[in-house]
């Protein structure tokens, strides 16, 4: 076979020969490129081709594919032609689906009226286990003290013995094998449900596409169908686990890179080699526009509100590649030297601006919007320690993780479950950070750091002879101790106001610690002091300010 052509072929509205032979082209999804909204999906499938005009029909595709996106490629003897992509809506008829339910129905309550007789089984069975103790009993051990009992020789005491032990096994075998059946039905009623599902009155189209093609002699050609739809999606979420240090190394940040998978269309994906991509197809393609701002009295003043609104988000082709072939998992592990298993990870592609993941192995994801979590990537980097406290806000000092990301791929923003030494310490949240860019995690609370803000100074009043002024002085001590065996470093966050008018002055305390950072956070008026505590060491610092304003203009102070 060779390639029929090596590019693609954009969906047309061509009129086929009314003498094409048409020919229905079985084929199965076999890999499915899932961006943060939408997908792209991959079917083949292999037909005989006769010679002259044929019509391939691709039937019971989702009626929500981007007719625009479909794409053929295709191998096959030399003279076979693809001419033009037909698509063509399809309603299917209401009656036929109201059929399918019906059936599904009438199966799903089958298996109920048998689940509910197995358990009337079962309640039955169980109440025979217990007569037929209780009349063994009887025989031995009389029900009152003036009842006399037959005595039983050793045979007989052997018969009775044999006749309840089989039949209380008789009895055991039909309750272990109906709860055995009861799993069958629920696995048998969930999948019907999930049959079900497919059926719902919003799944009433399909989409019909019939592919135009000529040969010049019979052979056999392999078709790859490309569409694009919206019913899917992925979203990242990240394991951190910060492994503090000790004498012989320096704290860690093991980064595990997860992906929750889900997609909601009238197809299971079944067997498929799965493609995350960091594009995003469903955004917008350009900066917005923005429009003139003109500036005129009250009464004059008007705004030209047309092109104010950025361009619409539309639908774009990514200048991908195809997904990666997926990767073999075979591994043996030899039975006397048993290792931790190892984790499958995707192979990673940067193509332009933008990463895919090839995920190793093949998957299913079905259509019910289940998500399907998998494993994309991991590292472990160095991370430099630090406790941050607000004590304005909050007295406790929390464990800061300072790293630097490698890799050329994008890490999308997404929530990370934090661990400490293996413990579970709550969840964080990682902002969109490019390759190569500084990230910060919080990983909890340090209990031997104690941080301490004491109010040392607060005073009101006047001043001034002819014109008076309000003043208002305020002072804190905050001090911060580590109780480590090691030396620790220790931010102390702390604000100081600012004003915006020229009545209102801020004047810092003569005894002031300077800050390390200003604007810390490019926050105005935050201020950062950065300290180094060795072992059991204790330091201080100072902050306070006046503030001064007219007599006869109100303040809104937040202190």
């Amino acid at each position: 076979m060779k390639p029929i052509f090596a590019f693609v072929i954009l969906s047309t509205t061509m009129i086929s020969p009314l003498w094409a032979a048409e020919i229905n082209l079985a084929s199965r999804i076999d890999a499915v490129t899932v961006y943060p909204q939408g997908a792209d999906v991959w079917r083949t499938g292999m037909v005989k081709v006769p010679a002259g005009e044929t019509r391939l029909l691709v039937s019971d595709l989702p009626g929500s594919i981007d007719p625009q996106s479909i794409r053929v490629e295709a191998v096959g003897n030399d003279g076979m032609v693809i001419n033009g992509i037909d698509t063509k809506l399809v309603d299917l008829p209401s009656s036929a689906a109201d059929e399918k339910r019906k059936v599904l129905d009438k199966k799903l309550e089958a298996l109920a009226d048998e689940k509910q007789a197995l358990d009337q089984l079962i309640l039955d069975a169980n109440a025979q286990k217990s007569l037929l103790l209780s009349l063994a009993n009887k025989q031995l051990t009389p029900a009152s003290t003036t009842e006399t009992l037959k005595p039983i020789d050793a045979s007989g005491l052997d018969g009775l013995v044999s006749l309840v032990g089989s039949k209380l096994t008789t009895i055991s075998k039909s309750i272990h094998d109906a709860d055995l059946r009861k799993r069958d039905i629920d696995r048998e009623s969930a999948d019907m449900n999930v049959e079900r599902e497919a059926l719902s009155p919003d799944a009433q189209q399909k989409l019909e596409v019939a592919l135009n093609v000529s040969a010049a002699s019979a052979g056999e050609g392999q078709f790859r169908l490309k569409y694009r739809i919206a019913e899917a999606g992925w979203s990242p979420f990240y394991d951190a686990k910060l492994t503090l240090p000790d004498k012989a190394k320096s704290a860690t940040v093991s980064l595990v890179r997860r992906a929750e998978v889900h997609q909601t269309t009238t197809e299971n994906w079944s067997n498929v080699a799965l493609t995350l991509s960091t594009a995003r197809p469903t955004g917008a393609t350009s900066a917005p526009e923005l429009g003139e701002d003109m500036v005129a009295l009250a009464e004059m003043r008007g705004r030209l509100q047309k092109g104010e609104a950025g361009s619409a988000a539309k639908l774009a082709e990514p200048e991908l590649d195809a997904p990666a072939a997926p990767v073999a998992m075979d591994a043996v592990m030899p039975e006397k030297a048993k290792k931790d298993v190892a984790q499958a990870q995707a192979q990673v592609f940067v193509a332009g601006f933008n990463a895919q993941y090839a995920i190793g192995g093949r998957v299913d994801i079905d259509n019910s919007g289940q998500s399907k979590k998998v494993r994309i990537a991991s590292e472990e980097v160095s991370a430099k320690l630090e406790d941050v406290a607000v004590p304005r806000l909050d007295s406790t000092a929390y464990l800061t993780a300072g790293f630097h990301l490698n890799g050329a791929d994008p890490v999308l923003p997404g929530v990370v479950n934090l661990y400490r030494d293996d413990a579970y310490v709550g969840q964080g949240a990682l902002p969109m950070l490019s390759p190569g860019e500084d990230a910060r995690l919080g990983f909890g609370v340090d209990d031997l750091v104690k941080v301490k803000r004491v109010e040392v100074k607060r005073n009101s009043g006047e001043e001034g002879l002819i014109s008076t002024s309000f003043t208002k002085t305020l002072a804190w001590d905050i001090s911060a101790k580590n109780l480590h065996d090691t030396p620790f470093d220790v931010v102390i966050v702390d604000r100081v106001p600012f004003s915006t008018q020229d009545q209102v002055t801020v004047q810092t305390i003569s005894d002031f610690t300077p800050a390390t950072t200003e604007n810390y956070m490019l926050k105005r008026g935050v201020k950062a002091w950065s300290l180094t505590l060795d072992p059991k060491q204790e330091k201080g610092i100072k902050i306070g300010y006046k503030i001064s304003a007219p007599k006869n203009i109100p303040l809104a102070l937040t202190e």
